[in-house]
């Protein structure tokens, strides 16, 4: 069945997103603001969470007694992960193996799944430790996990699940095993049942992303005290891009709630850094893969009706890479998948995710505690962007045209030599007007847009008609002719040479 032909809920039921996350705050730092942005729009959103995060790393020296502590670490991040589920507006919490609610039905017992933490191996990615506890989460083969999730599946029903991908991260075997054993479950409730529900998300961040996000030269960054990052390390997606969800109105209660886990996450504005003091732009836009997207086109992927169709567009345009083929992005998080199967079609084909998260010392994240990524934040257009910038090329246009005449005589004995630094300066005013325009919007069209209509201001400024006796603001001379050029030229030289403008970048 294609993805086009795929219905929503037959029962006209409020749509139901299913999250599974290894840890406490894994959630929010990789998904909270696809989460709010779900119960915003009135969707049924459920957190399942598999382990209560024992072997974390604890931030500061107040809350330094519950590094080692696994049981009383336990206790502490449930209230923390309760307080940001509050933020985030998620009133349906459970644990796995947790009572029914964690899917101790159907002839399986309660029990409690732990923290398995981790170690490095020589490729430079997680590997499971080689000492772990007898409840880690991957002290048991996936499929144990995989039935308490197959059970959560038969009582709620969901229309998607959003997990991590295949390669957990950066590796992290609790993330890995979260990943096999939810799409384990997926794909034995789906054939037990005989539908296309649930559809299935991985989460994943593109690389150029995860480099911007740890910039040290963002603006505001150097105020936080945060370390900036040695190495990224990065897991190329085998899977397109099939979600790009903008979470820019969701970005403040998505921030306090990673505020909320204070024993692994520090928060400063609009950057936040884990144990390691390394740090990283929030990320004002969440990303998933779905190794069932069919590509490249997004509208048959999306039909109306579908889960996610209630949550406002992100974007318009192809996504940033993966590393994997291009698709196009979908425009928003529930549109992006609907009733169908998505990625539960073909077991464990996900793109590798890099989800950013926290748990035992070292471990979990997109990158770890040294790399995880984000993305840099940008700033809406808008009608007040758009009034901004018409402003600054009025401004700069009228400007430069006053002044690109202006020379100076410079005598060397007899000869002398014109330096027409008018023209300069109303180049470089150009070009660093057109570098603002470009950082704050990160909008290639609005960039050559400006740049070519400060050349039209230019151009016009040079009429007799529209200014008579005024056509000295723009001559015949060489000069003239370099400054009415010279601001599309750099805006189009922009577009190539500034990496969150170069084709394939969001706008």
């Amino acid at each position: 069945m294609s993805a086009s032909s795929r219905s929503p809920r037959p029962d006209g039921q409020t749509p139901h997103v299913l999250f599974v996350h290894a840890h406490p705050d894994d959630e929010t730092i990789t998904t909270g603001g696809t989460m709010a942005a779900l119960v915003s729009a009135g969707a049924r959103v459920t957190l399942l969470t598999c382990t209560r995060g024992e072997g974390g790393e604890v931030i500061g020296e107040a809350l330094a007694h519950l590094e080692g502590d696994r049981e009383a670490l336990a206790a502490h991040r449930e209230g923390e992960l309760a307080r940001a589920m509050e933020i985030l507006g998620v009133t349906d919490h459970r644990f796995l193996g947790d009572g029914t609610a964690g899917g101790a039905t159907g002839g399986l017992h309660a029990r409690r799944f732990e923290d398995s933490g981790m170690e490095w191996g020589p490729d430079g990615h997680a590997r499971a430790a080689s000492d772990m506890p007898a409840a880690a989460l991957c002290a048991v083969d996936a499929e144990v996990p995989a039935g308490y999730v197959r059970q959560v599946l038969e009582e709620l029903h969901p229309d998607l699940v959003i997990t991590y991908a295949e390669g957990g991260g950066y590796g992290h075997p609790d993330h890995v095993r979260v990943h096999e054993a939810t799409t384990l479950a997926a794909l034995q409730y789906r054939a037990a049942h005989g539908s296309f529900r649930p559809g299935l998300l991985y989460v994943d961040t593109p690389v150029e992303v995860a480099r911007a996000a740890f910039d040290p030269g963002q603006p505001g960054f150097d105020l936080t005290g945060f370390d900036p990052v040695d190495k990224l390390p990065t897991v190329a997606a085998t899977a397109p891009l099939a979600v790009a969800q903008d979470v820019d109105a969701q970005l403040g209660a998505k921030s306090l709630a990673m505020a909320a886990h204070a024993t692994q996450i520090t928060v400063s504005g609009h950057f936040f850094a884990l144990s390691n003091g390394v740090g990283q732009r929030i990320l004002d836009t969440e990303y998933f893969t779905d190794a069932g997207y069919p590509g490249p086109d997004a509208a048959s992927y999306a039909p109306a009706g579908s889960v996610l169709a209630a949550i406002p567009p992100a974007v318009d345009a192809p996504g940033a890479g993966t590393g994997a083929s291009e698709a196009p992005v979908v425009g928003s998080a529930l549109a992006a998948t609907d009733t169908g199967g998505g990625a539960i079609g073909r077991e464990g084909a996900s793109g590798a995710g890099r989800p950013v998260v926290t748990d035992a010392p070292g471990e979990t994240g997109t990158a770890p505690r040294d790399g995880a990524r984000q993305e840099t934040a940008r700033t809406r257009l808008g009608i007040s962007g758009g009034i901004h910038v018409g402003l600054v090329v009025l401004l700069v246009g009228v400007l430069g045209s006053l002044q690109h005449m202006n020379a100076s005589v410079w005598m060397r004995g007899d000869t002398g030599s014109v330096v027409p630094w008018g023209l300069g300066l109303a180049v470089a005013m150009t070009a660093a007007a057109l570098w603002h325009l470009a950082t704050m919007y990160r909008s290639a069209r609005a960039v050559v847009i400006a740049g070519a209509l400060v050349s039209g201001i230019a151009f016009l400024l040079g009429q007799p008609w529209l200014l008579p006796g005024a056509d000295y603001l723009v001559t015949g001379t060489w000069r003239s002719m370099v400054w009415m050029f010279s601001p599309v030229v750099l805006g189009f030289v922009f577009t190539l040479v500034l990496p969150s403008l170069r084709p394939g970048a969001r706008e």
